[in-house]
């Protein structure tokens, strides 16, 4: 007898939704594969940006010489990052460590984003949110691979949204466990939020809001969910208080958080501002790269419309969800099972993360000049938790989410294509030859504006060591240590040769100070001139802003 050929079951039927959606993980996927193999090269052209490389070179210059009486940090005080960098300062491959960690945190926080959404969706939905979380806009790229750069923010916010699902599926659980994770969790969430506040809009604030939503519930699970989640933020407050009070008193300052309430003039102006930052966030500034492809215009346009979708679902699912959960909890025999909880939970904590984190930037941001992409990031991660639900739910969903998905990963593809992150490609060209020039004059120590001092310093990996200085007002001096994320034992003036290194253009030293006195020799070279001088020229420096 002949043997029946057998069928091979497939996971999931391949219907045109299917297939649509087969193809935007493909697309997701090929974007993956691309960005790990540009991953070393975009580490080190990162490294020559000063934004990135001061965190480093303070980690080294902590570790090896002390602060030399205090160290100024920037608006926040990034004291994690901080840490992790003077315990790993010593390790024999701390340069690579410290250049991937960021986006280790980065690929953690999309991965935990996909574990809440497996576990209130399926797996359809949690794979594309996984996606969605990775697959980042270029420029989302240049502070999500970045240290001190909120890196703690993104990967808190989607850890508190994870432990809101834990929460609601909390039946049978031990009560050791029951009572000891919230206040632990306080503990942890409360040393990131004084490492950086910005964690209050995107997670605290949302935190506290969803437990009040919950607590007003009549269900006995809610309101355990509730008073844990008021357990946690209650705990958090108090030790970012005594986190921040103790760096304060170890000599770690911070400058002034460069808030400003907007009046009603301005509120506009921000809103522009705010919707311009999103679209890049989504891709939708392709067409305004400084060298745009073919492709760049429509994709750019398509990434707008996405967005804009995408937007609009995300807050039309929170309000109906937030509304049907408070509507629900209020009669006597409300009931809900945890899986309906959870998933409750999970979309108004990530809707109230938006909207606080825009809100935030909206009315309290840096002014109406600045765009911050940074502050909002989580807006991406909100989409990603919440829009690939809508997968299981809304029958149209399943046609639109997919091509929308393939748009954005295609304009990331585009975006990862191109010179994406080389933000200091002048400075990396200059490298070499600053490093040439010293040796040719055996100097080894400078001073340049804060943009370019610390990256040619780790970008060189130390063959030159340039400190950051600005322009001052004091009288009789001219030159300052450098506005921020600077050690003092820098400027301690030494027996030696130095150079002072100048941008045309540059924005905190356009010009060389007449009371520096003669220098031994000027190079000019890129936009930069470089003057040698028989002295440590510290020795003639202001008073540092502490």
């Amino acid at each position: 007898m002949r043997a029946r050929a057998r069928r091979v079951a497939l996971p999931w039927a391949l219907d045109a939704p299917t297939i649509l959606l087969l193809i935007a993980l493909a697309v997701g996927g090929a974007y993956v594969v691309l960005f790990v193999v540009q991953l070393p090269r975009d580490i080190t052209q990162l490294g020559w940006n000063s934004s990135v490389g001061s965190g480093f070179v303070m980690s080294e210059t902590l570790v090896k010489t002390g602060t030399g009486g205090f160290t100024l940090m920037g608006s926040t005080g990034q004291w994690v990052p901080l840490w992790f960098g003077l315990l790993s300062a010593e390790l024999p491959l701390h340069r690579e460590l410290w250049g991937v960690a960021p986006t280790l945190l980065f690929v953690a926080t999309a991965l935990t984003v996909s574990w809440s959404v497996l576990q209130v969706g399926n797996r359809r939905a949690a794979i594309l949110a996984a996606l969605i979380g990775l697959v980042a806009s270029p420029l989302a790229l240049s502070f999500l691979m970045a240290p001190f750069s909120h890196n703690v923010v993104y990967p808190c916010t989607a850890l508190l949204g994870a432990y809101l699902i834990w929460l609601a599926r909390g039946e049978g659980r031990r009560r050791l466990t029951a009572l000891a994770v919230p206040p632990i969790l306080g503990v942890v969430i409360g040393t990131c939020l004084a490492s950086d506040v910005l964690l209050a809009s995107t997670a605290v604030i949302p935190l506290a809001l969803t437990a009040i939503l919950a607590g007003v519930r009549r269900d006995r699970r809610s309101r355990i969910v509730a008073l844990s989640s008021v357990c946690t933020v209650a705990v958090a407050i108090p030790v970012a208080k005594v986190t921040s009070t103790t760096m304060g008193s170890l000599g770690y300052t911070t400058l002034p958080t460069p808030l400003k309430i907007a009046s009603l003039s301005e509120l506009p102006a921000r809103a522009k501002l705010l919707f311009e930052g999103l679209q890049s966030l989504f891709n939708g500034s392709l067409d305004t790269a400084e060298q745009p492809g073919r492709l760049h215009a429509p994709l750019g346009i398509a990434s707008d419309v996405v967005m804009c979708a995408a937007l609009l679902a995300l807050l039309a699912l929170g309000i109906l969800t937030t509304v049907r959960f408070v509507v629900s909890g209020l009669r006597k025999r409300a009931t809900q099972t945890p899986a309906q909880l959870s998933r409750d939970l999970h979309i108004v904590f990530w809707v109230a993360s938006a909207a606080t984190a825009c809100g935030a930037f909206w009315i309290a941001g840096e002014g109406p000049t600045t765009t911050h992409y940074s502050y909002y990031e989580t807006v991406v991660f909100s989409v990603a938790a919440v829009v690939p639900l809508l997968l299981a739910t809304v029958p149209l969903a399943r046609w639109l989410i997919p091509v929308g998905a393939s748009v954005l990963f295609v304009a990331a593809i585009v975006g990862l294509d191109g010179d994406y992150l080389n933000l200091s490609a002048p400075l990396a060209r200059a490298g070499p030859k600053v490093v040439r020039i010293a040796e040719q004059n055996h100097v080894q120590a400078g001073y340049s504006n804060w943009a370019d001092a610390s990256g040619l310093t780790w970008g060189t990996h130390s063959k030159v060591t340039i400190r950051p200085v600005i322009e001052c007002g004091t009288p009789g001096t001219e030159l300052c240590p450098g506005f921020q994320a600077y050690v003092p034992s820098w400027y301690a003036p030494r027996q030696r040769h130095t150079f002072l290194l100048v941008e045309a253009n540059g924005v905190d030293l356009a010009r060389v100070p007449e009371g520096l006195g003669k220098p031994l020799a000027v190079y000019a070279f890129e936009s930069m001139r470089m003057y040698i001088y028989p002295y440590d020229i510290a020795s003639r420096f202001g008073p540092f802003s502490e």
